[in-house]
């Protein structure tokens, strides 16, 4: 676990953000576990994701918690109803007089009434389509973009998330992957490509 993070589970999370009255995930490693049913891998933090322009209307909820922005590998303090940097940033959160961090918040674009990737605007989806609820309740991103932002430089665990998640995604979710990495990420398409075909071959499914 890293010396700055508290392993918060996903139940604490939940409750604190009980009262939130916008939409918001669990992200990250996590989102994927909690979608099908099982942790496959150490997690070391918790995140969440919401809409950047809700920020202001979820942070007066969290006022139990010292607020740090994350940004450029930084960390500064927070006072809430003062102005947020403009992106890219995270919000880092602990309880006060906590040494360790609970969890951050990862703020997710919208233009023109559409989610938007970060790192691409132009790839779109609807608002309803950016969060769901895992079989267990949890609400979570949903699977394929969560996989898209590990598609980007992604490390050894982003690498195990991929192999084992994209050939459970559904159908379309698949072809929604496939072409926004296509799109925003075209070096790690052949990778994609291969992950997406030794699942067929392990399934028996005809290429």
């Amino acid at each position: 676990m890293s010396s700055r993070w508290r392993e918060t589970p996903p139940e604490e999370l939940a409750g604190w953000l009980a009262e939130a009255t916008v939409p918001w995930g669990i992200a990250g490693g996590w989102a994927l576990g909690l979608w099908q049913g099982s942790v496959s891998r150490p997690h070391s933090d918790i995140e969440i994701s919401c809409f950047l322009a809700d920020l202001p209307t979820l942070l007066p909820d969290l006022d139990r918690f010292e607020i740090a922005i994350a940004r450029n590998k930084q960390l500064r303090p927070y006072e809430l109803g003062t102005a947020l940097p403009a992106p890219p940033f995270s919000l880092w959160l602990r309880r006060h007089g906590e040494p360790l961090w609970d969890f951050e918040i990862v703020s997710e674009a919208q233009v023109d009434e559409q989610w938007a990737y970060r790192r691409d605007p132009s790839i779109r989806r609807t608002l309803a389509d950016v969060f769901m609820r895992a079989a267990s309740g949890w609400p979570i991103i949903a699977p394929e973009i969560q996989l898209l932002y590990k598609c980007k430089q992604p490390r050894d665990k982003d690498l195990l998330d991929l192999k084992r998640y994209v050939p459970v995604l559904d159908g379309t979710a698949r072809l929604w992957l496939r072409s926004a990495v296509a799109a925003a990420h075209p070096e790690f398409l052949p990778t994609l490509l291969d992950i997406e075909a030794l699942a067929a071959h392990n399934d028996g499914t005809p290429q």
